[in-house]
């Protein structure tokens, strides 16, 4: 008797078991459909962003911008990377989209360039993007080795504003003083390059105002490399070396 009663206790109890299990089976199903569909929500919230911001301001990668943030979307989960950063240089307009970039992880950096490359193999170039492609910065802010000195002291945004205005007038003025004093035979040399200092001089004091202490001996390099560029390209002669359109921004944090 007492066999058979804890016979039904155990069939009882393992049917109890069987329904929890279908019950538990349900309720992670819809767990994992809710979160599926949270997740690609996500997703699609971030695509369409991203494609928004691309397209509304233009640059590289805007021709086939649903192509573009697909490509970084897939990338960012495969080589995990930061989606929020890349969002941020999306939604940038041109003139801080490199300083936005500049602040992005090294990851961030290579996805976001292999994406715009493979869209620019299949698409083509951005129309907007066409005469810098054939008419790229020339002259000393071009050079890799100024570049390499601006980028080393670590900008902030606004010290960065401060630095490309300065360094545009420093440019257009010491191109307009080199023109002029190179129609005066009369000791031209002696002029040009105390006008090149002057005008440095002048660069550095807007400059420097904005630094911090620990950017003053990095800044003094950058100083000395494009005062050795610009004597060097005045010796040679060249019409564009001081092309302002390759004045870098400056990398921002």
């Amino acid at each position: 008797m007492n066999t058979d009663r804890d016979k039904q206790i155990l069939i009882c109890g393992s049917q109890m078991v069987r329904v929890l299990a279908k019950c538990f089976a349900v309720v992670l199903t819809l767990w994992v459909a809710t979160f599926t569909q949270a997740h690609a929500d996500a997703d699609a919230h971030w695509q369409a962003e991203c494609i928004a911001g691309v397209e509304g301001n233009g640059g590289r990668g805007s021709n086939a911008a649903n192509a573009y943030c697909g490509c970084m979307a897939k990338a960012s989960v495969q080589f995990s990377g930061d989606p929020a950063g890349m969002l941020a240089v999306m939604a940038s307009p041109m003139e801080g989209k490199m300083a936005a970039f500049e602040a992005q992880s090294v990851t961030n950096k290579k996805i976001i360039s292999a994406c715009v490359m493979r869209v620019e193999e299949v698409y083509g170039v951005a129309e907007s993007q066409g005469a810098a492609a054939t008419n790229p910065p020339k002259g000393i802010w071009a050079n890799p080795d100024v570049i390499a000195a601006i980028l080393a002291i670590d900008f902030s945004a606004s010290q960065a504003k401060v630095f490309k205005a300065a360094a545009t007038d420093f440019s257009n003025n010491l191109r307009k003083a080199t023109a002029k004093i190179l129609r005066d035979d009369s000791d031209t040399r002696r002029r040009v390059k105390k006008t090149q200092r002057t005008l440095l001089k002048r660069l550095d004091e807007k400059v420097t105002t904005v630094l911090g202490s620990n950017q003053i001996a990095r800044y003094q390099g950058f100083s000395n490399i494009l005062l050795e560029k610009i004597e060097e390209s005045v010796r040679l002669g060249s019409g564009d070396f001081l092309d302002t359109s390759g004045i870098p921004g400056g990398h921002t944090h």
